[in-house]
């Protein structure tokens, strides 16, 4: 349950949140693009997209549509297309037999996943960084808590 607010605008909980996000993703990608690689570091890499990966872009996701009556028609257009090519990305993996045993088809696809992903931050962080905390429904605070909780106090 939500105690206390900020007065903030959201830009700088979600540039912050996204730096670490990237990053993270980055981090986890690295090791299976090096040139000693192996199938196994691929394979943790596609596990790793296909997990905390996906589970943060739904919680974006979400707050998006929780945001969406405070955004215009083409923001929100934007923002779900980029969400939706995220999305397929990330499912392409399920479709990508042997993908781990493929060094340069899974350096071009996980590439792709950063790149989309870099546009995606950039324009929730402009289309909702104007947006004050304080001003948010309930359950987009509670998706924003989970994201990125020193800016939304949480209590018992």
């Amino acid at each position: 349950m939500i105690t206390q607010l900020t007065t903030q605008s959201l830009r700088h909980a979600l540039e912050r949140e996204h730096r670490q996000w990237i990053d993270e993703v980055v981090a986890a990608l690295a090791p299976a693009k090096g040139p000693e690689a192996g199938p196994w570091a691929r394979w943790n890499a596609i596990s790793y997209l296909r997990t905390t990966f996906s589970a943060h872009l739904d919680r974006e996701r979400r707050l998006v549509q929780g945001l969406a009556a405070e955004l215009t028609d083409e923001q929100y257009e934007i923002l779900w297309a980029l969400g939706e090519l995220l999305e397929a990305q990330r499912a392409q993996l399920d479709h990508q037999i042997g993908l781990c045993h493929r060094a340069e088809q899974f350096a071009t696809v996980t590439g792709k996943v950063v790149a989309a992903l870099r546009h995606w931050c950039r324009a929730v962080e402009k289309d909702l960084g104007p947006l004050m905390v304080e001003a948010m429904p309930p359950q987009s605070r509670e998706v924003l808590a989970r994201l990125a909780p020193e800016t939304v106090g949480i209590g018992e």
